[in-house]
């Protein structure tokens, strides 16, 4: 939560650095335009992702008895359109990820990717130790086949390992 309070009170001058580069480099006319463009699209985005996912719902379950709405989906494009009605370089730059689907994904699977680094490397793994989500345990990985298990059999999770040996 520090790091979004963070990134928040900071976002307005680094916007406002980049517009003035960007007003530098392309020229006055062209960042206002982008800005009120950039703006427009958002307005749009947020006032039609809502009722456009449920119309394809609808459409949806009228064609085949059942639909769905893709509410992660929706919520990307409302906040993408937020993002890209403020006016700087780097929220167009957040709204555009949030608003493509393809963008969405990608950096979604980068996110997830560099999570499951930090709970695999620093934090020990999925498991293993007592700490681990998984409870206790060995450490060990078991294979085994359904013939291998019977019922009636008390749990030995050695023996595996001492069939193994033989």
């Amino acid at each position: 939560m520090r790091k979004l309070s963070g990134f928040i009170l900071f976002l307005p001058l680094v916007e406002l650095v980049l517009l003035i580069a960007m007003g530098a480099a392309m020229g006055f006319l062209v960042t206002l335009l982008w800005i009120v463009a950039t703006g427009v699209w958002g307005a749009w985005l947020m006032r039609t992702a809502g009722p456009s996912a449920m119309a394809r719902a609808q459409r949806e379950v009228d064609a085949t008895g059942r639909g769905q709405i893709d509410g992660l989906g929706v919520a990307a494009n409302f906040l993408g359109g937020l993002m890209l009605l403020l006016p700087g370089p780097l929220t167009d730059l957040l709204g555009l990820v949030l608003v493509t689907p393809f963008l969405r994904r990608l950096a979604f699977g980068a996110w997830l990717a560099g999570r499951l680094q930090q709970v695999v490397v620093e934090r020990g793994g999925f498991g293993g130790g007592p700490n681990g989500p998984f409870g206790g345990g060995d450490g060990n990985v078991y294979d085994a086949d359904p013939d291998d298990i019977q019922r009636g059999e008390p749990r030995d999770p050695h023996r595996l390992d001492r069939d193994r040996d033989r």
